[in-house]
């Protein structure tokens, strides 16, 4: 499972960088920004961590850019990789903790999505997009299997979903939602936690600037 997830990840950033490539051929438009995002835990066991305190929702931010890269032939048709920086964090008690601690996560996030864009013929353009999402802890504290709290996986894979509303080709306002496909929380022999059956999923909404 691990070597096929990493040989999907590779494969990813692969086609991630040839698309960005493709922009010197003057076929793709850059988007640059960022917003909000929360997740949460799903699964039959995500319960079990919400009654210890492990918080239902935890906030942050994301900021990034990504590529509109025009593939096909077919009109509104496009893929656009992007890759972004994420944030997420809160102070919450967990167990058997008498004060709250910070806890806080960071992601390298990199989607891959098939986007259409519906021909409107005005200054307001709709899109929709789906497609796989990697992301790669790179610091925060959610990540150690402590003794005290459960420990986020630092590598996971996402599907996700959104739409995206464009203001005169310059403005991006875009939302969408992400569902976990592999394993969120570490295994723990110290907190009783294996093989529990929980994923991350995620919101968000943001603007970006198309340049």
């Amino acid at each position: 499972m691990k070597r096929l997830f990493f040989a999907a990840l590779a494969a990813a950033l692969m086609f991630s960088g040839t698309a960005f490539a493709q922009l010197s051929v003057g076929e793709g438009s850059w988007t640059a920004g960022g917003g909000a995002t929360f997740f949460n835990l799903s699964g039959s066991d995500a319960g079990q961590l919400e009654k210890k305190g492990f918080p239902g929702n935890i906030p942050g931010f994301y900021f990034g850019a990504s590529l509109d890269y025009a593939f096909s032939t077919i009109e509104g048709l496009s893929v656009e990789p992007g890759v972004y920086i994420q944030h997420y964090g809160k102070a919450f008690k967990y167990g058997e903790a008498t004060e709250k601690k910070s806890y806080h996560a960071n992601y390298l996030h990199v989607p891959i999505d098939l986007k259409f864009a519906f021909p409107t013929g005005g200054d307001i353009g709709i899109a929709v997009f789906t497609g796989p999402r990697f992301n790669l802890g790179i610091g925060g504290n959610m990540f150690s299997a402590a003794k005290s709290y459960p420990g986020l996986m630092p590598i996971e894979a996402m599907w996700g979903l959104g739409l995206a509303v464009s203001l005169q080709d310059a403005v991006v306002i875009k939302g969408g939602y992400n569902n976990g496909l592999t394993k969120a929380i570490r295994d723990n022999k110290d907190l009783g936690m294996e093989d529990l059956i929980t994923h991350k999923n995620s919101f968000y909404v943001g603007i970006g600037f198309a340049f």
